[in-house]
């Protein structure tokens, strides 16, 4: 029958003071440190019929541990506070639950300097274990611990590394972006110096080109004066020309008339 668990991560890490995992049985896992005890739903389930062990009252506002198993995919997640027989509890709603040293004896029942690890997977396994070799497996666990702490130490010093990579290439990017920045304001503000000189050479031009047309205009004005002036001129000559033709007019006449009296024998009248 397949479990409806999925196989936990090969590498945690305790969250009170971030110290890899000691696996201590299938489910279980110790920090070496603290001796807190990371317990996943499986083994709730086998040893205490509910994967949601404990049950107790929501203490939503003590939320502060982050699930390990979580902080392996990649997810940060902060596991639920839960009070049960005054003991407090993190839990994951999707993997499993942290107790603090001493906390799982507690919530057993266990009487005081009990090994609650060993109580456990007795109840999980229902068989009595050998403690020698619970204690053997225990040492060997402590050895395969250091080979843990020193991948960790690697991976961490990778991640470090490719963090220090990354952000030299952002820094470089950043500075490459700046330079790139600087060049288009440069350039804008070059586009925008001759675009003003364009327009004030282009304004100077208009300024040139208007005093021209106000030369024009007030040369045409001159000229409209001066051609009205000739043409008052010529109307007051042409007047004076009608008024000479007509004195001119009656001058004849009066030769014709003396000649007509000459003419007649008659002396010319006054």
């Amino acid at each position: 029958m397949t479990s409806p668990y999925r196989e936990a991560p090969q590498l945690l890490l305790c969250p009170r003071c971030g110290e890899v995992l000691d696996r201590v049985f299938a489910g279980v896992a110790a920090c070496p440190r603290c001796q807190g005890a990371w317990i996943g739903q499986a083994t709730l389930d086998t040893a205490f019929g509910n994967p949601r062990w404990p049950q107790g009252q929501n203490m939503w506002w003590h939320n502060a541990l982050e699930c390990p198993e979580c902080a392996c995919e990649g997810i940060v997640r902060k596991m639920d506070a839960r009070s049960s027989n005054e003991v407090m509890v993190d839990c994951c709603p999707s993997h499993g639950l942290w107790l603090d040293h001493g906390e799982l004896g507690r919530l057993m029942g266990l009487d005081r300097g009990a090994d609650e690890l060993l109580e456990l997977q007795k109840r999980v396994t229902a068989i009595s274990p050998d403690p020698d070799d619970l204690a053997q497996r225990r040492l060997a666990w402590r050895g395969e611990l250091d080979v843990r702490r020193r991948a960790a130490a690697e991976f961490r010093t990778w991640v470090e590394g490719e963090q220090r990579r990354k952000a030299s290439e952002a820094a470089e990017q950043s500075k490459q972006r700046a330079a790139q920045t600087e060049a288009e304001r440069k350039a804008r503000k070059s586009q925008a110096i001759e675009a003003q000189r364009s327009a004030e050479a282009r304004v100077r031009e208009l300024a040139e080109r208007r005093t021209f047309v106000e030369e024009l205009v007030n040369e045409r004005v001159g000229l409209i004066h001066e051609l009205r002036r000739l043409d008052a001129e010529l109307t007051t000559r042409r007047d004076e020309l009608y008024r000479l033709q007509g004195e001119l007019e009656t001058a004849r006449q009066r030769i014709r008339e003396i000649d007509a009296q000459l003419d007649a024998g008659e002396p010319p009248s006054q």
